[in-house]
């Protein structure tokens, strides 16, 4: 499978803070469609800098995955050694200074196997549908979440609740007194052209519901207008609000031979374009790897070459 990507447009504002804690890759309003990877982190930790921590997040993620291209293949090993390469970065920097510090993270990257899609945090990331709805939203790891699933507060009290701003979730320097935080992660394999990708900070998810976003990507305006909207939406919030819009071109799907006799008529698969109905919706938990783990995976690799 190959992804294309028809527009990726993005925006970056500071909402009602005296100071910028989101980052974003590419860091740029407007994106490169031949890039396949997104990332959007909002940094925490108020004044023990997060913003350091969501930069270098997203800088070492971008710096790892420079050189990938959406036709190679891509797996939960490849994305275990990008975490763990992103949380070696906040290592790096850490310091007295920052000490607390600390990063949501949401992570898209298309391959030929669909888009790999990962959070830690609160931020979030949309596949929406035109026409349809929203055919995948990842779950907050926060504490609002986590009651609403157990049902002690209902969808109507979530929004307003006083303790909204706690995340069970995030990724943040060794300090020797907690584990790294797992990331969740999801492979979507049912990708139609015209589907939008949205990867955003709950500086956004928090000016805008569900349906608006189904709304607004439904409609007959531009990719840049529906950015610029969104935006707008966005402008006033409490919080600095990120997002990055991606916009699917074609899919491109090999298809394999069906019968013994096609088989003979060509041994090459045929290649069409069309709407994907296969999905690998089995969400799942991935932890960074630690660099013994890669050593050792690379050496059992290389072996059996």
């Amino acid at each position: 499978m190959i992804v294309d990507i028809a527009s990726a447009y993005s925006f970056h504002q500071l909402g009602e803070r005296a100071n910028q804690e989101d980052s974003r890759y590419p860091d740029t309003d407007t994106l490169d469609i031949h890039t396949p990877v997104y990332v959007v982190c909002d940094g925490v930790g108020g004044s023990d800098k997060g913003e350091v921590a969501s930069s270098t997040v997203c800088k070492s993620i971008g710096e790892f995955l420079m050189s990938h291209k959406n036709t190679d293949r891509f797996t939960d090993e490849d994305f275990s050694e990008v975490l763990q390469y992103a949380y070696s970065g906040l290592n790096k920097v850490s310091d007295a200074t920052n000490r607390g510090m600390g990063t949501t993270m949401t992570f898209l990257l298309f391959h030929t196997g669909g888009a790999l899609a990962a959070h830690i945090g609160d931020s979030r990331i949309y596949q929406i549908r035109p026409n349809e709805g929203i055919m995948y939203r990842s779950e907050d790891h926060s504490l609002v979440n986590a009651l609403l699933r157990s049902g002690n507060i209902t969808p109507e009290e979530v929004k307003n609740h006083p303790q909204s701003n706690i995340i069970t979730r995030c990724m943040s320097a060794d300090d020797g007194t907690r584990q790294q935080d797992d990331a969740t992660v999801v492979n979507l394999r049912d990708i139609a052209p015209d589907d939008y990708f949205l990867l955003c900070t709950d500086g956004v998810t928090g000016m805008v519901e569900d349906e608006e976003l189904i709304e607004l990507y439904s409609s007959d305006k531009t990719d840049e207008e529906k950015r610029d909207i969104l935006a707008e939406k966005c402008r006033s919030s409490s919080d600095n609000n990120t997002a990055i819009q991606i916009r699917v071109g074609m899919v491109t799907v090999d298809v394999e031979p069906e019968t013994e006799e096609e088989t003979s008529e060509s041994d090459q698969s045929r290649v069409e374009t069309q709407k994907i109905q296969s999905k690998d919706d089995s969400v799942h938990e991935l932890s960074a790897r630690t660099e013994k783990q890669s050593k050792i995976i690379s050496f059992i690799k290389n072996l059996f070459k």
